[in-house]
This record gives C-alpha cells, structure tokens and sequence, in this order.
C-alpha cells in the first residue's frame, strides 16, 4: 500500500483563498442581511400561523397541524424579541464606554 503525503492530504488551493480575500467584507451589511432574513421568517410564520387558524375554523385543516403552526410562529416572535434585547444591550452597553 502507497503511504499517502500528509502534505497533500491537507493542502489548500490558494486560488480560492486569493479570491475571496480580495472581495471586500463588510460585517455591517451582512448583519443587515442576517437581521432581515430573520424579520422576513417571522412575518412569513406569523401570516402561516393566521393562514392555518382560518382553514382551522372553516373545517380545512386539522386542529394539530394549525397549533404546531402557532407554536412555530411563537417560536419565532419570542426568539425576534431576544434578539431585539440583545442588540439593545449592546448599543446601551457601546454608550457606556468611555473615549
């Protein structure tokens, strides 16, 4: 059996490593992409969960599949709400500091 190099087992292609550091990265952007993404979700399981409750009462859809659809919705909006008091943590925390 041929002994395989270690150093070509872990040997990366710098052509991809060149690529992306020359992409300029902007972390602002991307939280405003992530923060938005999440905002998005919400508002789709919010308007899932209101969608299953009505089809609930008229008789369409079974009365566990409209729970486990508010309970993700829940989910969610309590999740959004954590996030909402960390980033507010954060900027109280930012005015604190002393320059």
């Amino acid at each position: 059996m041929d002994e395989m190099n270690v150093k070509e087992i872990l040997s990366v292609p710098t052509e991809k490593i060149e690529k992306r550091d020359s992409i300029p990265h902007d972390p602002l952007s991307d939280f405003k992409r992530a923060l938005s993404e999440s905002i998005n979700d919400l508002n789709r399981r919010l308007a899932q969960a209101d969608r299953s409750t009505e089809e609930m009462i008229l008789g369409e859809k079974d009365i566990h599949e409209a729970m486990l659809a508010l309970e993700q919705a829940n989910i969610s909006l309590r999740m959004m709400i954590e996030i909402r008091n960390k980033i507010i943590a954060a900027y109280e925390e930012i005015m604190r500091m002393q320059f």
